[in-house]
């Protein structure tokens, strides 16, 4: 298994797509070790993508990330887990102890946070916009399109 991490220096990039480094680590008998690095192939989520599936990684683990650059992935079959933080051995020890939600970034909801379900709201074509993120984390606080509920309960529009 081959994991990689999306780096800033000693630890994990805020952002994924500004990592000044992935870090590879081939993982035996649960126990990762560094076998190489790959430098940034661009912030576009088809170049990141490609670079990662042509060196064979199965695991990404990163900071925060695009939710266009996270559905390439996905869909190319790379297991991503963002919002985290921490220094490389930080992160390293919780992935191996499956603790990496004890990492994740503050104001984050762990893996509560993940891409918007909507159509986006991209220029050309498709699209990789974020769609409506019903939500900062979660999908509690939107009652509907149009309209915020607020903590007591009310509602009024977000135009």
């Amino acid at each position: 298994m081959l994991l990689c991490m999306a780096c800033f220096g000693d630890r994990l990039a805020s952002l994924a797509e500004n990592a000044d480094c992935f870090r590879l680590y081939r993982v035996d008998g649960g126990v990762p070790n560094q076998e190489g690095s790959i430098n940034p192939p661009g912030r576009e989520p088809a170049a990141l993508t490609a670079a990662l599936t042509s060196c064979g990684v199965d695991e990404l683990i990163c900071g925060g990330m695009t939710g266009c650059t996270r559905r390439f992935l996905t869909q190319a079959g790379i297991t991503v887990h963002p919002w985290i933080k921490g220094t490389l051995d930080e992160v390293l020890g919780a992935w191996a102890s499956k603790t990496l939600d004890s990492l994740a970034m503050p104001g984050c909801g762990g893996p509560r946070c993940g891409p918007g379900n909507g159509p986006g709201q991209g220029t050309r074509g498709q699209g990789c916009g974020q769609g409506r993120r019903n939500g900062i984390c979660t999908n509690e606080s939107i009652s509907r399109p149009g309209r915020l509920r607020h903590q007591g309960g009310k509602t009024g529009d977000t135009k």
